[in-house]
């Protein structure tokens, strides 16, 4: 009778045993170095990110490497995000801001808080313009050309303004819109935009199209009513 060797069986299963706590230690290692890696990454990004807010006017001891974000700290944005209504029985216009986080200027490694909106403008019940809905560009801060991110105080902001130009090229005139916040009751929104004087050439577009040259139809002096 053949004698059954032990030995053997046992020696197995301790190898196995071994291969399976080294197997078993080298997954635990390579989540220990994945999660270590990605904490120092995101402790390295952070620190590289110098966060100024956007009401502070000095800019004198920004750094010069890494990336720089105005930020809202101080969520000055958050009360002019409403929806505001002027009416007078011929001009009718209704608004409605909301703040875009973290936008990058061009290629820089600069970004801001923006404030931006979509709007409806009528005129003795004619659309003239009409951002919201199917036509809204919100998601593209410029495109219902109204935006910034210039805080003056808590209460008041200004905003670059244009509107959107009757053909395919750019409007040749723009300005400078500024919003009062009013407390009260029923808030209010004191809107005042100071037109600037005409900039650059009316030269053709890159499509062809000359440039708007016609003027602003929204009104310049409203006072908004919070709906």
């Amino acid at each position: 009778m053949k004698k059954r060797n032990f030995h053997t069986g046992l020696d197995i299963y301790v190898i196995n045993s071994i291969v399976y706590g080294i197997t078993f230690c080298m997954k635990n290692l390579i989540t220990l170095i994945a999660v270590i890696l990605f904490v120092s990454s995101a402790t390295l990004l952070n620190a590289q990110e110098t966060i100024i807010p956007l009401k502070d006017g000095d800019l004198s001891n920004i750094p010069l490497t890494g990336d720089i974000y105005h930020k809202d700290t101080t969520n000055t944005f958050d009360k002019f995000m409403e929806i505001w209504v002027f009416d007078d029985g011929t001009n009718y216009f209704k608004v409605t801001f909301s703040k875009k986080e973290r936008i990058r200027y061009g290629n820089m490694r600069i970004y801001s808080d923006q404030l931006v909106c979509e709007y409806l403008f009528k005129v003795n019940g004619t659309t003239i313009y009409d951002t919201y809905g199917i036509n809204s560009n919100i998601n593209n801060r410029g495109a219902n050309h109204i935006l910034g991110d210039n805080i003056i105080n808590e209460n008041e902001i200004k905003l670059s303004y244009s509107e959107p130009p009757v053909n395919s090229c750019d409007k040749y005139a723009d300005g400078k819109l500024t919003l009062n916040y009013i407390s009260g009751s029923t808030p209010t929104l004191q809107w005042v935009r100071v037109n600037n004087e005409l900039y650059g050439d009316n030269s053709k577009c890159p499509d062809g199209s000359s440039m708007d040259l016609t003027d602003f139809v929204i009104p310049a002096n409203m006072t908004l009513i919070k709906q």
